[in-house]
């Protein structure tokens, strides 16, 4: 990606916040501008350069894992200003809305998934040879820079996160085609952050590779499974910790356990997997029915869903309205926090884009018009609305058609990644003293009840839903089940559904 940017372009952005075209007129004719920005970038350095190397370590308080041990390199890194800005982005967005205790930053997130890559060195074992089933300290398979290369990864999977996180990127990927590993990637092999990796004798390309699956190397793909699997450590954090903040007591899930029963196998093919013992599938059961409570609770709640689908709606019109480069959404988006987001879109010209904006700040929102499931629909009409997922213009063309006010309502298509296919394929270690098997979750008996509720959720929770003021909510109701009819035949094929991870 980085081949065909303008890297010292997008450096001047994210360290003034002044426009491609801006950056170029001031240089070429070196006026007061160009004086102002290089003043910028000088005060910028000034502050970054007034700290020094960390020399001992350091033990973070955090409010879900307790005391979190970090060595000199990991304090270098999280006194990046690229990590720094997390401190500032919202981990669930809009979510406080609903839930006022769900302020947790995805700065903590990263130094707690940061503490689960410590434990897992810690805690997991590792086998060679089914065959004989001997188990050793998962820390004797990684050399002490591949133990390294772990901890990073975690610390910084998230670093490209867009402000108010996951919230934007629809509206980010459909303008631009990024998402928050692109800006992630980004920033780790091109800002001041690739500086302090370097200085650390960590290689950023590996850092990147681990978290974009591209090594074909045994431990690095190891070690990808850990930080991208259905239930991986970077899950396993935020679950607890959303559940933690919002109050949403369901997400609770015993994780000591999960991770005290994980291993690390070689498996036939000769590749490492990670491989939980069959002993571990209630763990396993409670972790995976404590995330889609969640989906259901806070991820999906529909005041939550709608103030997400205001926040992106708009972040689209206004990257229309300013007509970003590619250059600017990367340096803007990786400089802005949530409070500057919420101030660029309260500029715009637009006036539905400056209403939302208001919305969220004074929390008067849409109310709910109708909810239907998926299901209820006919294959043509369910192929539409899958469509609207990755369309921003067919979701905006559909929206228009049911009020005579552009902006005044709000379609949400909701089909969250349940699991019931990747999870089905976690596996299990079948045996005892003379060896195990590896047997999918899905094939044993003692999953078969789990798979069955996870398939009924995958055909019962994809939904669309409208809203829309509660003074145009009967006109907006007749529009919308003339536009997309039930169909007399629901359609209860979970194979059809193409899900998104949330």
């Amino acid at each position: 990606m980085s081949d065909t940017l303008d890297t010292d372009m997008i450096r001047l952005i994210r360290l003034t916040g002044y426009r491609e075209t801006e950056i170029e007129a001031a240089r070429e004719q070196n006026t007061t501008d160009w004086e102002r920005i290089q003043l910028a970038v000088k005060e910028h350095n000034r502050f970054i350069n007034m700290g020094e190397k960390h020399t001992r370590q350091k033990a973070v308080q955090d409010p879900v894992h307790g005391a979190i041990l970090l060595e000199p390199w990991e304090l270098d890194i999280i006194s990046t200003w690229e990590m720094l800005r997390l401190r500032y982005v919202r981990q669930l967005g809009p979510a406080h809305l609903v839930y006022p205790g769900a302020t947790h930053t995805r700065f903590e997130h990263c130094i707690g998934t940061n503490f689960l890559a410590q434990k897992s060195i810690r805690v997991v074992n590792y086998c060679d040879d089914l065959d004989t089933a001997c188990f050793l300290p998962f820390s004797r398979l990684l050399d002490d820079y591949h133990q390294k290369l772990f901890r990073a990864a975690a610390l910084l999977h998230d670093v490209g996160h867009p402000p108010t996180s996951h919230t934007i990127e629809y509206a980010l990927h459909a303008w631009a085609g990024l998402d928050h590993l692109d800006l992630g990637e980004y920033l780790i092999l091109n800002s001041g952050l690739t500086d302090v990796i370097k200085q650390n004798d960590i290689e950023p390309i590996q850092v990147v590779d681990i978290f974009r699956r591209r090594s074909t190397d045994p431990i690095m793909k190891l070690l990808s499974e850990f930080l991208d699997h259905p239930l991986d450590i970077d899950k396993t954090d935020y679950l607890i910790r959303d559940a933690h903040f919002s109050g949403v007591q369901l997400g609770i899930f015993p994780a000591e356990r999960v991770m005290l029963t994980n291993r690390v196998v070689r498996n036939r093919e000769g590749q490492y997997i990670r491989a939980f013992m069959l002993k571990a599938i209630h763990s396993l059961e409670a972790l995976i029915l404590s995330r889609n409570w969640m989906f259901s609770d806070l991820y999906l709640h529909h005041a939550v869903r709608l103030a997400e689908a205001l926040i992106s709606k708009a972040t689209y019109f206004r990257l229309k309205e300013e007509g970003l480069s590619k250059n600017e959404c990367i340096g803007l988006f990786t400089r802005m926090t949530d409070g500057d987001l919420f101030r660029w879109l309260e500029g715009s010209e637009i006036g539905f884009v400056k209403e939302y904006a208001a919305r969220i700040r004074y929390r008067k929102l849409f109310k709910v018009v109708l909810s239907r499931p998926l299901a209820s629909f006919e294959k043509s009409t369910y192929e539409h609305f899958q469509e609207m997922l990755h369309n921003i213009p067919k979701l905006v063309e559909a929206e228009d058609e049911l009020s005579d006010e552009p902006g005044s309502v709000v379609i949400d298509i909701v089909i969250p990644t349940l699991g019931e296919k990747t999870l089905g394929k976690i596996p299990l270690l079948v045996g005892g003293e003379n060896g195990f098997d590896i047997v999918n979750l899905d094939e044993t008996q003692e999953g078969r009840p789990l798979m069955h509720i996870l398939t009924q959720q995958a055909r019962t929770i994809p939904s669309v839903r409208v809203y829309a003021d509660s003074t145009i909510a009967e006109k907006v109701h007749r529009r919308f089940d003339r536009r997309f009819p039930v169909s007399d035949v629901p359609t209860h094929r979970e194979e059809e559904y193409d899900l998104t991870e949330y």
